[in-house]
């Protein structure tokens, strides 16, 4: 991988080799720049034995190691940077000529080393030591977005560890945006999606209208084929009222799959039509509108339908096309006809 990947808007990272050892020492010669890596400057014999150790170390890894910081327009040397590897973890640092201080040079250059070390070395937690002292380049490191983590007494120097930890990219509040979008649409669904279902099937069997109409109207008769009232044997039954007449309700309680609720006849038209109000009370609530017809057709054969209509409040509407009412409760309709069919051509 290339070291000319490593640079910022302004500058380029150039890897120290043989034959720097005067620019190095024009850096490392300056007593304010070396306060708390040396404590004084360098003469030309300690900066060059210095750079003696940098050199093996440069020549050990393609990347890591000892840069010179340039100015991509002219070339011209603004200080030192390092990356160093400490076990998943990449160590930053860095030096600028005392003449270019306080122009924004150390923290886009921090910037720059940790961007490169999730982009080109695929490592995310990067960490740089800094004396406690040295409040300037503390900032630096704050503005670069690390954080002190650690404090650290060694013998001859007490400082902080600052870490950076990448960050994914979905934070809480990204998260938090991503919830009030998608409620955003969740309300808006629910302006446009229709706020009734129905549900309609239909059988014919072969039987006089007659006798399927007569069948079909007493609601103590349902339990004989209709699904729900199979899973549950022990679901308890409760009437009241006279069957086949308007008023009379039939009430049930009974596992989780049945629930609780009860049946009342609101409407009848002779020989045709029953209509019911259903009242689910569990294990949630809601109220519908069901209806049974029968109609005579040819061949002495009655044509039946089963079906309901309901009203799902907003936004819960939204919701309608999860629920698939069609497939759910219109299988369960459809199945109970079929039942009804079989047992009355017998």
């Amino acid at each position: 991988m290339s070291s000319n990947l490593l640079h910022t808007k302004r500058f380029v990272l150039v890897k120290m080799v043989d034959g720097d050892q005067a620019l190095y020492h024009s850096i490392s010669c300056n007593q304010n720049v070396m306060k708390f890596v040396t404590g004084y400057a360098l003469s030309r014999r300690e900066s060059d034995e210095m750079f003696r150790c940098i050199l093996e170390d440069n020549e050990a890894d393609e990347i890591l190691g000892r840069y010179f910081i340039k100015d991509r327009e002219n070339g011209e040397v603004i200080g030192a940077a390092k990356l160093d590897q400490i076990a998943r973890e990449i160590e930053i640092g860095y030096r600028i000529r005392e003449e270019y201080w306080g122009k924004g040079i150390a923290t886009e250059v921090t910037k720059g080393l940790i961007r490169f070390a999730y982009e080109g070395l695929g490592i995310r937690r990067v960490i740089a030591f800094v004396n406690v002292e040295n409040a300037a380049s503390i900032r630096v490191l704050e503005k670069a977005g690390m954080l002190n983590t650690a404090l650290i007494e060694d013998i001859d120097e007490v400082k902080y560890k600052f870490t950076y930890l990448h960050k994914t990219g979905f934070t809480m509040k990204k998260i938090l945006y991503v919830i009030l979008a998608l409620i955003g649409v969740f309300l808006i669904a629910g302006l446009v999606m229709p706020k009734t279902c129905a549900v309609e099937k239909e059988i014919v069997i072969n039987a006089p209208n007659s006798e399927v109409y007569e069948y079909v109207e007493s609601l103590e008769n349902q339990n004989n084929w209709s699904v729900w009232a199979k899973l549950d044997p022990n679901m308890k039954h409760t009437y009241s009222g006279t069957d086949r007449t308007v008023g009379f309700t039939h009430r049930w309680e009974g596992n989780d799959e049945v629930g609780k609720g009860e049946q009342e006849i609101t409407r009848i038209v002779e020989g045709a039509r029953i209509e019911t109000e259903l009242r689910f009370l569990e294990p949630m609530e809601a109220t519908n509108a069901a209806y049974i017809s029968t109609e005579s057709i040819a061949g002495n054969k009655t044509r039946v339908k089963w079906g309901f209509t309901g009203e799902i409040p907003y936004p819960m509407n939204a919701l309608m096309p999860l629920m698939n009412i069609e497939e759910s409760v219109g299988k369960d309709f459809g199945q109970g006809l079929s039942n009804l069919k079989q047992l009355l051509e017998k």
